[in-house]
């Protein structure tokens, strides 16, 4: 993929790798960034009913990513993942938000993430990260769930009218939920 002409070069490969988990996928996939001289500044990776996830976010200049690049459809062979890459700009300015913590425990019940999801973006906070797992309650063997999320509140949200819907929000669907700032 080139860079449009006029526009500042991009610098970075934003890659999402999908398939069946083995030991041994990370250091693959690590090795082939490491060997075209990129740098791998972002890495998130999980393993998800067998299935290893990876969303990597890759750096370098014109010909380094160019040359990784080029050795995609290899890597994508020699580890049996299926990979999507986009070349993509360092990220812009963007107008100041206030980083927040949100952590809810609940039983289970379909459509929780997307309660969630729904909460926030009605109220223009975007949700930057999830990590969300359903388990077995120690004790009782119940199907519990619990969600970790990091938001980014715009500056000019008034807290305590965010905070207060949203535990008005955690009443109504008999969640346990919790909104903090991110300390550091």
């Amino acid at each position: 993929m080139s860079d449009l002409p006029g526009s500042t070069p991009a610098t970075h490969l934003v890659m999402v790798l999908i398939g069946t988990d083995r030991p041994g996928l990370l250091e693959q996939v690590s090795r082939s960034v490491m060997d075209t001289g990129c740098n791998l500044e972002e890495s998130r990776m999980s393993v998800l009913a067998g299935f290893c996830c990876m969303n990597l976010a890759v750096s370098g200049n014109w010909k380094t990513l160019g040359k990784l690049e080029s050795q995609l459809g290899r890597l994508e062979t020699d580890t049996g993942l299926t990979l999507i890459a986009r070349r993509a700009q360092p990220e812009e300015a963007t107008p100041p938000v206030m980083a927040y913590s949100v952590d809810v425990v609940a039983l289970d019940q379909v459509g929780i993430v997307h309660a969630l999801a729904g909460f926030f973006t009605s109220r223009g906070v975007n949700i930057r990260d999830l990590h969300s797992r359903v388990f077995r309650a120690q004790q009782t063997g119940t199907r519990m769930f619990a969600a970790n999320m990091v938001i980014d509140i715009p500056a000019e949200q008034h807290l305590a009218s965010l905070r207060g819907d949203f535990l008005d929000f955690c009443d109504e669907l008999n969640l346990d939920g919790v909104l903090d700032p991110i300390k550091g």
